[in-house]
């Protein structure tokens, strides 16, 4: 099931941050918690931009350990798409979070042990926070060679098995945030799968007033009177 969290407010003591869930997306339900630049296709082979659980796709297509469904593409403009294509996630409230982390499953087909990213190809991971510019998070890429190596993040590769790749954002802040990918995958067997989005951050949570506090006491005593009349 795919979940989008609102924040919400926490009762506890003063100076505790909670974690919390900030933007979760499974691709478990098309189009919701995010929309696409452009419709999402599949020619049920090897061209595709779409949400999907693999019956969709070629059957010669292969992610290990995929969650239910997931969102992939490949072979992106082999229906005719303008490069590059994008997925955004919705607009979600940080106000008040702190050190914000991302999250997300990236897996690669490997078609049979050839890798297939050229040097042109990549999917950039960004941010905007309060509708501002979108800022890169990282990048999914070769080794710079010119044609056929594996796809890396920061050097580490991306493999046909979903694998978390993290990112610390600690260092931000705002009011609103949304995520999105920037796909350049222009060949055929050039692909990326991803699932499990996640923004989680600390929230500081705000005390009762001693007034409330008082009151709470109030309908405690209320309803030990009641069990006492039972």
């Amino acid at each position: 099931m795919t979940r989008t969290f609102t924040v919400a407010s926490l009762i506890v003591c003063a100076g505790v941050a909670n974690a919390a869930d900030l933007y979760y997306q499974d691709f478990s339900t098309q189009g919701v918690g995010y929309s696409t630049s452009v419709a999402e296709f599949s020619d049920g082979a090897g061209d595709f931009f779409t949400q999907t659980n693999g019956s969709n796709v070629g059957s010669f297509i292969s992610y290990l350990g995929a969650d239910g469904s997931y969102f992939a593409g490949m072979d992106l403009d082999g229906e005719g798409a303008g490069l590059p294509l994008i997925l955004t996630t919705d607009t979600f409230d940080i106000s008040g979070a702190t050190n914000l982390q991302f999250a997300i499953d990236l897996a690669e087909d490997d078609d049979g042990g050839n890798q297939d990213w050229d040097s042109s190809d990549f999917v950039s991971v960004e941010y905007s926070i309060d509708g501002g510019s979108w800022m890169s998070i990282f990048n999914v890429m070769n080794d710079g060679s010119a044609f056929n190596t594996a796809p890396l993040v920061n050097g580490v590769e991306v493999t046909e098995t979903f694998s978390t790749f993290m990112a610390d954002l600690s260092s931000l802040s705002g009011s609103t945030m949304a995520l999105r990918l920037v796909w350049n995958l222009n060949a055929g067997d050039e692909d990326l799968a991803i699932d499990n989005i996640s923004l989680t951050g600390d929230l500081a949570v705000v005390p009762l007033p001693p007034a409330a506090w008082a009151g709470l006491g109030m309908l405690g005593l209320m309803g030990a009177a009641r069990l006492r009349r039972k």
